[in-house]
């Protein structure tokens, strides 16, 4: 191959790579950037999917590329629920407009995105997706680290409008439900304390895989616990027990005595926590699960087939789907889990970006029965990549 070649060759990969790297930073480093208008997020994650995806979709049909085993299979088992979804929703009507683009955008374009993006995502594309995400996750536990500890000592936040934080949006940082009794929830920039934990949940398995420090992923952990949720906590503990107990076979001496050693940090933590939100114990016990238990009656009293016009998105998306699809669809969106099936990596050790995948995509099903945070940006991005993920290998 001539010099010149060599170069184009050279520029061609670079392109790709910065591509990737652009994807990691606006998904995972700083997910809020972007304009909101009229309500309507244009977060610069959702800027980059929308504008790739036709480029992404032409390549995809043109060169006849599959993704090839059971992400084939896995996309054809959404379709039934897409159908339902599109055809009922637009037959009810549309009461809020930006309500139903985080449904479309969350639950059909992200998706299809990462569909035909991994048919075009070679060994070493993945491996430099991996390194931007290790970087990318560190900076987001670091900065939410500092924010965390400038709120603290100032009283005040610290944000960069268009980057930290989505310029025009109609809430400030101290208003979208962080305060937990004069103490504010770390949630770096994600805006708001459980959709960081939701989102650092779901990567904190591929993330003790791929970071090589044990130290950055034990700040994470403690990053989680300072978003202040039960949610948030019940969700770590789980998958300790998930990850240590259950999913890993060969349980040593060592790895009981880290646990051992962890409980005895965390529930210390947690008790010292609860202190200084001015909570006692009986707080991680809420029946009424934050004010969520009220939702559970759209549940109960949903039709088959809902004739409600679409007007909300309730933390638990079972509700959401029962009132405003109909009991009609509460199957169909179960598929959208079927990879941790599919992927038969669960407990494949010699899979463990797979495995570690479908571990998040399991931690995040489990989130959907208290707050999952669905149409939010950028919990079903991550979902949706920790799907593509589990398909890798």
């Amino acid at each position: 191959m001539s010099l010149l070649g060599q170069g184009e060759y050279n520029l061609v990969i670079n392109v790709r790579h910065a591509y990737i790297a652009a994807f990691a930073v606006l998904a995972i480093a700083i997910p809020k950037s972007g304009v909101a208008i009229s309500g309507i997020p244009l977060n610069g994650i959702y800027l980059l999917i929308c504008l790739s995806l036709p480029f992404l979709i032409a390549k995809f049909l043109v060169r006849g590329m599959a993704s090839g085993g059971g992400y084939d299979v896995y996309m054809f088992l959404l379709l039934p629920f897409w159908m339902l979804f599109l055809s009922i929703t637009l037959i009810n009507g549309i009461a809020k407009p930006a309500a139903y683009v985080g449904y479309v955008m969350s639950l059909v374009v992200v998706p299809l995105f990462f569909y035909v993006w991994a048919s075009q995502l070679t060994p070493d594309r993945l491996q430099y997706l991996l390194r931007a995400l290790v970087m990318c996750i560190r900076f987001a536990s670091a900065f939410g680290i500092f924010l965390f500890l400038y709120k603290v000592a100032t009283g005040q936040y610290f944000s960069i409008p268009l980057l930290t934080t989505t310029l025009g949006a109609d809430q400030t940082l101290e208003s979208r439900m962080n305060d937990r009794g004069g103490i504010y929830k770390l949630f770096s920039t994600y805006n708001n304390g459980n959709i960081y934990a939701v989102c650092m949940i779901m990567l904190l398995p591929i993330y003790s895989v791929i970071e090589r420090s044990r130290k950055w992923v034990l700040l994470l952990m403690l990053t989680i616990m300072l978003t202040l949720s039960r949610t948030a906590w019940a969700l770590l503990l789980l998958y300790c027990v998930f990850e240590y107990l259950i999913f890993n076979k060969a349980i040593s001496v060592k790895k009981l005595i880290v646990i051992c050693v962890l409980l005895c940090i965390a529930v210390p933590g947690m008790m010292a926590l609860l202190g200084v939100m001015g909570k006692d114990v009986t707080f991680l016990f809420d029946s009424n699960l934050g004010g969520r238990a009220s939702y559970l009656e759209y549940f109960v009293n949903a039709n088959f087939i809902s004739h409600v016009p679409l007007y909300w998105s309730y933390e638990i998306p079972y509700v959401s789907v029962a009132e405003f699809v109909g009991l009609i669809g509460l199957l169909p969106f179960l598929m959208f889990f079927s990879n941790i099936v599919m992927a038969r990596s669960l407990f494949d050790i010699n899979r463990p970006v797979s495995r570690a995948a479908c571990i998040g995509c399991l931690m995040y099903g489990v989130a959907t029965f208290s707050d999952a945070a669905l149409i939010l940006v950028p919990t079903f991005i991550i979902y949706s990549l920790l799907v593509m993920l589990s398909f890798s290998e």
